[in-house]
């Protein structure tokens, strides 16, 4: 498996000051994830009730990650979040499959 991308994974915490609000924060351990980011196929856009051309795949043996953080790819401004997670568990490679749904710009504010 090529792992040519790294990604940084947000996750969202309660803010300090307000119990009732929660932002994105860095997380220490997933700040260099190694991936390979992939444009998904309709078939599975559809499966991930999707929209075609911003739904993709992401494949990474980092299990750390979980549905609903945010990762931003290094080196671009390109921002995604984890809509699902896969575990293949099993040789020659585990490895876990994402589905990533790129973040529109009014989002990421």
């Amino acid at each position: 498996m090529i792992l040519d991308f790294i990604i940084a994974v947000q996750r969202l915490t309660k803010d300090v000051n307000n119990t009732n609000k929660e932002s994105y924060d860095a997380n220490a351990a997933l700040q260099a994830v190694k991936c390979n980011i992939q444009p998904a196929t309709a078939e599975e856009t559809a499966l991930a009730e999707g929209i075609f051309g911003q739904t993709f795949v992401c494949y990474t043996t980092e299990s750390g990650v979980m549905v609903g953080d945010k990762v931003t790819v290094s080196g671009t401004s390109e921002i995604y979040r984890i809509k699902g997670k896969e575990d293949w568990s099993m040789d020659p490679m585990p490895h876990y499959e994402l589905t990533l749904v790129k973040m529109e710009e009014e989002e990421i504010i």
